[in-house]
């Protein structure tokens, strides 16, 4: 096995009291996903230490292939040649047409590591609940069968079965996973929004489409929750991307690099506030934490 690169900026095994706090939530979104990889190199290229992780789907995919400590080339290099038959096999069920069985491969080509507790960086990988429609962030054990979980597209890939619940898709609780990149301690959070639409426009052709758009409406009622967890959002420009575009994935991480740099300024800003804010930034923060709560209890 290929050992991590060294001179890539995982930071994982630096202690957390050294950390700088910036948390990176991934969203879902299939092939457009490999737009992550973009705002990946522009990190490491300025010198950005991540020291947290969440994803959802395919965010959950290259974010924890990173956070294993597998170099970022090699992760690009796989996806670059990474087909949809590659991680799923058509198997028509009563719960889905396709399985992600073969998601188990991908793991073992690029990862690094197969447990959550092996990882460089902490990464929480977020699903739904199928019972109760909740989100249930994996921090801890397998993850394997977290990410399956969390990539289980509905009336695509059937659930994903762990001990007695049924899992599907994480973008269907949260889009772009903020919050769990805030519970895991990051003081600053920088969401990737990729969007799940169908990148087509006009009336639906396909039932994949009819899903896609249906849950893309869904998810828009859904903006302000996971925005208010972000200290910065990132829209990479994949709109002409349609899901299953596989074999466009240098332009995604174009995309996803040129939304990074658009933001650098902002980013440095954020990681690197003059002295004097320092106690207004925290007190902005704990303002909004407050006011999020009491905007909970009331919507009860």
């Amino acid at each position: 096995m290929t050992r991590p690169d060294h001179s890539s900026l995982n930071v994982g095994s630096v202690p957390s009291s050294e950390r700088p706090g910036l948390g990176l939530a991934l969203g879902g979104g299939f092939a457009r996903g490999f737009a992550h990889l973009g705002v990946l190199q522009v990190l490491e290229q300025n010198r950005i230490p991540i020291s947290y992780i969440a994803g959802t789907s395919v965010g959950s995919i290259l974010g924890a292939a990173y956070a294993s400590g597998a170099p970022l080339a090699r992760i690009i290099a796989t996806c670059r040649t990474l087909r949809f038959r590659d991680i799923a096999r058509w198997r028509v069920s009563r719960l889905g047409l396709a399985s992600n069985h073969r998601l188990g491969d991908l793991i073992e080509q690029v990862f690094e590591s197969r447990r959550f507790e092996d990882l460089r960086i902490p990464m929480a990988v977020v699903a739904t609940d199928l019972a109760n429609g909740e989100p249930v962030v994996f921090t801890h054990g397998n993850l394997c069968e977290a990410i399956r979980a969390s990539c289980a597209f509905p009336g695509l890939f059937e659930p994903v079965q762990i001990g007695t619940r049924y899992l599907a898709d994480g973008g269907l609780v949260a889009q772009v996973p903020t919050c769990a990149a805030r519970e895991l301690g990051a003081t600053h959070v920088i969401g990737v929004s990729v969007g799940v639409e169908d990148g087509q426009r006009g009336a639906p052709t396909n039932i994949f489409q009819v899903v896609c758009r249906a849950v893309s409406a869904a998810q828009k009622h859904q903006l302000e929750i996971w925005e208010h967890h972000a200290d910065l959002v990132l829209r990479p420009d994949v709109q002409s991307l349609s899901w299953d575009d596989f074999d466009r994935a240098d332009e995604a991480i174009e995309a996803g690099a040129a939304a990074a740099r658009r933001a650098l300024p902002r980013m440095q800003k954020m990681l690197n506030p003059p002295q004097d804010s320092h106690l207004e930034f925290k007190a902005r923060l704990e303002a909004e934490a407050q006011s999020y709560l009491w905007l909970s209890e009331a919507s009860r």
